[in-house]
């Protein structure tokens, strides 16, 4: 015998998964998203202190602070475990956030692992490296813009410019994340943090010719993950607090 269900049953039925839904967002997910806001922000504050103090080319070496978003991984996994075991109820948006997450992270490595390959596939900067002895110089010929070295072989711009568009196209990824998770809990300070980043693109992508480009990137990583992690995180951490009391 088939169960039928009224309209209003049915209506009742989809607002308490919404409700659950919500109460999962609540429970946990406050600490990842402040992991990785305090990591973005730090890395990326950091970075602009050492673009602007470091001399000449060893500036450069500031990105190197990027890769300490490694860290971040074991300690993902465990908040996430954490949460998992805590959840009486996965509902079908909680999967389906869960695959959104999964292919923003995807698309982000795909792009950088991407333009490292294209970077170290350039035979002549390697050449020109391996023959100067000089990694710091590499790192720049690869990496970054700076001035033109009388010892590069090609025109330096084919070397670096493909990276000055990775902070906004973070950004843009950041932004469809935050947006379509906030739009699917219904919590307003995160599809808010998805407009910031968008914005924020725009002017990113309109100062890509100013002369301190760099550091204006690193700052607005800093400015998105504040208001895209960090304060969604502290209020989720705060709902989830009174709901308990």
């Amino acid at each position: 015998m088939e169960n039928t269900f009224s309209e209003k049953e049915s209506l009742a039925v989809i607002r308490q998964m919404i409700d659950t839904a919500k109460n999962n967002l609540q429970q946990g997910m406050g600490k990842v998203f402040l992991l990785w806001g305090y990591l973005v922000a730090g890395i990326s504050l950091a970075t602009t202190i050492l673009l602007i103090i470091l001399p000449g080319d060893s500036r450069y070496y500031a990105y190197f602070l990027w890769f300490l978003m490694v860290l971040g991984g074991p300690l993902h996994y465990l908040l996430i475990r954490k949460i998992e075991r805590e959840r009486l109820v996965k509902t079908y948006i909680d999967k389906m956030m869960h695959w959104v997450w999964i292919a923003f992270t995807i698309s982000i490595l795909t792009v950088v692992i991407g333009l490292i390959l294209s970077s170290l596939f350039i035979y002549p900067a390697l050449s020109a490296a391996e023959a100067t002895n000089d990694v710091g110089q590499l790192f720049q010929w690869i990496f970054m813009s700076g001035s033109a070295g009388t010892n590069q072989p090609v025109d330096h711009f084919q070397f670096w410019f493909q990276w000055l568009f990775i902070p906004p196209f973070m950004l843009c990824l950041y932004g469809i994340a935050l947006f379509i998770t906030g739009k699917a809990y219904g919590f307003k300070p995160l599809y808010l943090g998805g407009i910031i980043c968008w914005v924020s693109v725009l002017i990113l992508l309109a100062t890509i010719h100013h002369p301190h480009v760099l550091e204006i990137q690193q700052i607005f990583l800093c400015f998105c993950a504040i208001a895209g992690y960090i304060i969604p995180g502290h209020l989720l951490n705060k709902k989830e607090s009174s709901d308990v009391a």
